[in-house]
């Protein structure tokens, strides 16, 4: 079962992505900013609080995935997953965000996106860890084509 912290970590993860996005993203948007004719807060349209709830609401799927992939590895993760997926994932809904004009993505859509980043993760995994890897990610997913890390 997932700590609280598990989650609270998960969470900081995904608002950390949004954030680099405003960073550093080609789009160059401000988080926010009285001043400033566009930033992500006023596409948004919500308000900063209901931001932060859209990804944290993320967050358990994160940490129940991660579980199920750390259960059946021969060794450790091949990387770092909060920087690597997690914050990834952050990125990638506030990209959605500014594309989609402030209209949150499905939950089918986040989900696919975290199956195709955790599934890139794993690439660098040692294969013969590929399999089960491959099985969690396709027990998450009806559309396999979702899931890139190879059979």
């Amino acid at each position: 079962m997932a700590s609280e912290l598990d989650i609270a970590r998960a969470a900081t993860g995904l608002a950390m992505g949004l954030r680099d996005f405003c960073s550093w993203s080609d789009a160059r948007l401000p988080y926010d900013g009285q001043d400033l004719p566009v930033t992500l807060l006023s596409l948004w349209g919500r308000g900063a609080w209901e931001l932060q709830a859209e990804l944290a609401q993320y967050a358990p799927l994160v940490v129940q995935l991660e579980a199920e992939l750390w259960a059946v590895l021969q060794e450790g993760f091949p990387g770092w997953w909060h920087y690597e997926v997690v914050e990834a994932l952050g990125w990638a809904i506030a990209d959605w965000i500014v594309q989609h004009a402030g209209a949150a993505p499905s939950r089918e859509w986040v989900s696919a996106t975290l199956l195709q980043l955790a599934g890139q993760f794993f690439t660098r995994a040692p294969q013969a860890d590929w399999p089960a890897l491959r099985a969690v990610l396709l027990r998450h997913t009806t559309d396999p084509s979702t899931v890139l890390l190879p059979a």
